[in-house]
C-alpha cells in the first residue's frame, strides 16, 4: 500500500529552456519550477502515481551528485507541491495484492 498523488484539476504549464511556470487556477497563483520539479508535476497531471514513482523519476532527471537523495527529494516536493495547491493525496492504494 502506498499514498498516491493527483496534480490539481485545470494547473497549467509554460515551459521554456528547461524550466516552466505553473499556474493553479484555483488559488490564481503562479509558480516557477525546475526542470526536476515539472517534470514531477507533469507525471502527476497523467494520472496518480506513488511516492516511489516520483523517486524513480527525480533519479532520472537529477544531477548526478543529487540522485542519492532521490527519496528525499520526492517526499518534499510532494510536500511543498501540496502545501501550494499544485497536487493533492489520494490516501493509500488498498489494491495491492487484490
Amino acid at each position: 500500500m502506498s499514498v498516491r498523488f493527483l496534480a490539481a484539476n485545470g494547473i497549467r504549464f509554460l515551459n521554456f529552456e528547461g524550466e516552466s511556470i505553473v499556474f493553479n487556477p484555483a488559488s490564481w497563483d503562479a509558480h516557477f519550477l525546475n526542470g526536476a520539479a515539472a517534470a514531477v508535476l507533469e507525471l502527476l497531471a497523467q494520472g496518480p502515481h506513488s511516492i516511489d514513482d516520483v523517486e524513480v523519476l527525480l533519479r532520472e532527471v537529477l544531477h548526478e551528485t543529487e540522485q542519492a537523495d532521490a527519496s528525499g527529494h520526492a517526499l518534499r516536493l510532494l510536500h511543498e507541491f501540496e502545501q501550494l495547491g499544485l497536487v493533492r493525496s489520494l490516501g493509500e492504494d488498498n489494491h495491492a495484492g487484490g
